[in-house]
């Protein structure tokens, strides 16, 4: 009896139900304020009850706020478009202006020669003559050449685009294979590698380097040729149909204006499929260059993905994307309009100090349509980023970089962290 007595006196009181528990450092705390003066006892009261606002504060914020909250970090992720300003650094780098300006004369020389005109082969002189805005716009539309191009003439409204440019008026007619060909050939490389920039710089990394990049470009270059030709091929499928069962409705019905039976019995077949064909034509026009942005962004690139991403984003998001495709242009017209300036004075430059140089001038001309052919694919890569996130989620950070690209340190943060 005198041992169980002994053993319930020696219990801790943690062991007792109902029995109050003190913990160390509130009997140290409480101590401390016994033996600190007024004022500290008083200014640590103040702080105890700041932190249990604080905490009572965060215990509020519950719920789709927390979220919101949590992902408003900057100014780019209330207006994701201001992204596209970084796009800009793209027309400051003297080795890809250089490199975009060779491809262009290059390719305008050859595609003002493949039209067949004698008088625009010599073109040296011609050039002297003031580009227009239509002209700038229509050589960077241009470059965005499909195999549709050599059965499908151009928009009816692209001759008043290349208006006042000589040897300009190949943009609004039906091309040849050979000016096709020419273009994609000349063209795709540049096009992939220029995609893959704006891409790294909209989403916040440094300018990549030149071989690199067209070293990737170059690796993937066999799949570029894919998305740029299936659309055209799958549209040429479509188009067969239409033919085909048009032939044989006329064959079997018999010609007429207002059509025969056979004409109306095959129009659930026809109509469709003229839809289809249309809409890979005309669609591809934005969707081809959305699925090279994905070939030339995602870590494992397949043609036949990156063509549905283009498409999907051009079809069931377009008007998102024409108001992206709205401020990349302002973005790029405000610095194509300061190079355009810069090259009206080197011109007058050139008048007034020396006698003119037909080259020089000819070059001087042609620099602003190099610089809008550059934002045109440089921003193309940006879109394809912010579309990317709109329609998955997907942060327009993650983005396939290659191991040996260089990244510059991360600078120190500005506040020190707080002292316990």
């Amino acid at each position: 009896m005198m041992n169980t007595e002994a053993e319930s006196t020696e219990k801790s009181p943690e062991s007792t139900p109902g029995a109050p528990t003190i913990s160390l450092a509130s009997e140290q705390n409480r101590c401390a304020d016994e033996s600190a003066p007024a004022g500290d006892v008083e200014s640590h009261r103040d702080r105890e009850s700041s932190r249990r606002d604080a905490s009572d504060a965060k215990k509020m914020v519950k719920g789709p706020e927390e979220r919101l909250f949590d992902k408003v970090r900057t100014w780019v992720d209330v207006f994701p478009w201001l992204r596209l300003v970084r796009v800009c650094r793209v027309a400051g780098g003297p080795v890809w202006l250089t490199h975009c300006f060779l491809v262009f004369a290059v390719w305008f020389a050859g595609a003002v020669w493949l039209t067949q005109n004698p008088e625009h082969v010599a073109f040296d002189s011609d050039l002297q003559q003031p580009m227009s805005v239509r002209s700038v716009l229509g050589l960077a539309i241009g470059t965005v050449a499909s195999p549709s191009d050599a059965f499908i003439p151009r928009l009816p409204f692209a001759n008043e685009w290349t208006g006042g440019l000589p040897g300009g008026e190949f943009l609004s007619q039906r091309w040849s294979w050979v000016l096709v060909v020419w273009t994609i050939v000349l063209w795709l490389p540049t096009s992939m590698a220029l995609v893959r920039v704006g891409a790294l710089l909209t989403a916040g990394r440094d300018t990549p380097s030149y071989l690199v990049t067209f070293g990737d470009a170059f690796r993937r270059i066999g799949r570029g040729v894919l998305v740029v030709v299936l659309p055209t091929l799958v549209a040429t499928f479509f188009a067969g149909i239409v033919l085909g069962l048009n032939w044989f409705s006329n064959w079997l019905g018999g010609p007429s204006d207002v059509g025969n039976w056979a004409n109306w019995l095959t129009l659930p077949i026809v109509l469709p499929a003229t839809l289809v064909a249309a809409v890979l034509i005309l669609g591809g026009r934005i969707a081809t260059p959305l699925a090279l942005a994905s070939l030339m962004v995602e870590p494992d690139p397949d043609p036949l993905d990156s063509l549905s991403r283009g498409y999907e984003y051009t079809l069931r998001r377009l008007p998102q994307l024409v108001l992206l495709i709205g401020v990349a242009t302002v973005i790029s017209a405000v610095v194509v309009s300061a190079w355009a300036a810069i090259c009206r004075v080197g011109g007058s430059l050139c008048g007034v100090v020396s006698a003119p140089n037909p080259a020089l001038i000819a070059c001087l001309e042609l620099l602003p349509a190099v610089v809008a052919i550059m934002f045109l694919w440089a921003m193309t890569g940006g879109i394809y980023l912010l579309l990317r996130q709109s329609a998955g989620g997907q942060e327009v950070e993650e983005v396939a970089v290659a191991s040996d690209h260089w990244k510059a340190p991360d600078l120190p943060p500005v506040q020190s962290p707080p002292t316990v």
